[in-house]
C-alpha cells in the first residue's frame, strides 16, 4: 500500500528526494489535469499527471521532448495533488542519470502516446529501474482501462502530451496542442482552458477534401433513391420468372411421363 501524504523531513535533503542516511529518496508528484478528478479520484482512477522526484529534480517524459527535468511540484497546465515516497535506494545523481540514459530511446520526443506510453509509464520505468517497483496503480489506470477503445481516439490526441517540457503541452512545447485538459490562468490561477479544444467535423456535413455532402447511414435513407427501387424490383421481377420457369419445367417432365 502506499501513503499519500506529505512525506517528512529527515537528514539532509531527503524530504525533496534527497540523499539521506538510508540512501536516495525517491518520490512520485502526482497532478490533476481535470477537475473532474474530483469524483474519479474516489474511485481509485483519474486523468493524472506524474513525475519522478530525485535529489531536487523532478523528471517526466513529454511529445516533442522526451524524458526531461523541471522543478519539482511545478508542472504547467496541471494542477499539484499529491507527493508520495516510494522508498530509497542506494546510489546518488550517477545511478539516475544511468536509469535515464537506458530509458531515453524508449521514451523518445517521437514516441508518446497518451494510452499506450505516457508521462506515468515513465515513471512507473523510472522507478522499477532505482527501486524494483511499480507506482501505485490508481494514476495510470484510467490509460490501462483506455487501452481497449484507443482506436476510437483522434491521433492527434494520442500523439499530444497535456505537459510538457517549455510551460506547455508537449508536440513543441505550445498550449495549442489536441490534447488540453486543466490549464491555469496565470493571473487567478483557476481553470479557463476547455477540454478537448478544436474544430469537429459533423456527421453528415460538407467535406473539405470533396466537397461532396455524405449522409449519415448513406444508402439506408434517401442514398439509392428511385433507381435503388427500380434495381429491386428488377431482382424480385427475376427470381418470379426464374420460379416459373421451374415450375413449367417440372409440368413438362410429369406429361411426359
Amino acid at each position: 500500500t502506499f501513503n499519500s501524504t506529505t512525506v517528512p523531513m529527515s537528514g539532509g535533503r531527503g524530504y525533496e528526494g534527497g540523499r539521506t542516511r538510508m540512501g536516495t529518496v525517491v518520490l512520485l508528484n502526482v497532478y490533476d489535469l481535470s477537475p473532474a478528478n474530483i469524483y474519479l479520484y474516489s474511485m481509485g482512477m483519474g486523468l493524472h499527471h506524474s513525475g519522478v522526484e530525485i535529489l531536487g529534480k523532478e523528471y517526466s517524459f513529454a511529445s516533442g521532448g522526451g524524458v526531461f527535468d523541471s522543478t519539482p511540484k511545478e508542472a504547467p497546465g496541471a494542477k499539484f495533488r499529491e507527493s508520495i515516497e516510494l522508498g530509497s535506494f542506494e546510489g546518488g545523481s550517477a545511478e539516475v542519470s544511468s536509469a535515464i540514459s537506458d530509458l531515453r530511446e524508449e521514451f523518445g520526443p517521437d514516441r508518446y502516446n497518451l494510452i499506450r506510453r505516457n508521462c506515468n509509464h515513465f515513471a512507473n520505468a523510472l522507478v522499477w529501474r532505482l527501486l524494483r517497483r511499480t507506482i501505485p496503480g490508481h494514476v495510470n489506470r484510467l490509460a490501462n482501462i483506455g487501452q481497449c477503445c484507443s482506436c476510437l481516439l483522434p491521433k492527434k490526441l494520442l500523439e499530444e502530451s497535456p505537459v510538457g517540457p517549455n510551460g506547455g503541452g508537449g508536440g513543441g512545447g505550445g498550449s495549442g496542442g489536441g490534447f488540453q485538459v486543466y490549464g491555469r490562468d496565470k493571473k487567478n490561477d483557476s481553470i479557463s482552458t476547455p477540454a478537448f479544444s478544436g474544430a469537429g467535423v459533423t456527421l453528415g456535413s460538407q467535406s473539405q477534401d470533396s466537397g461532396s455532402r455524405v449522409p449519415l447511414l448513406g444508402s439506408w435513407r434517401g442514398g439509392g433513391g428511385k433507381k435503388k427501387d427500380e434495381t429491386l424490383t428488377d431482382r424480385r421481377e427475376k427470381a418470379r420468372m426464374a420460379a416459373l420457369a421451374r415450375f413449367e419445367a417440372q409440368n413438362a417432365g410429369s406429361d411426359r411421363e
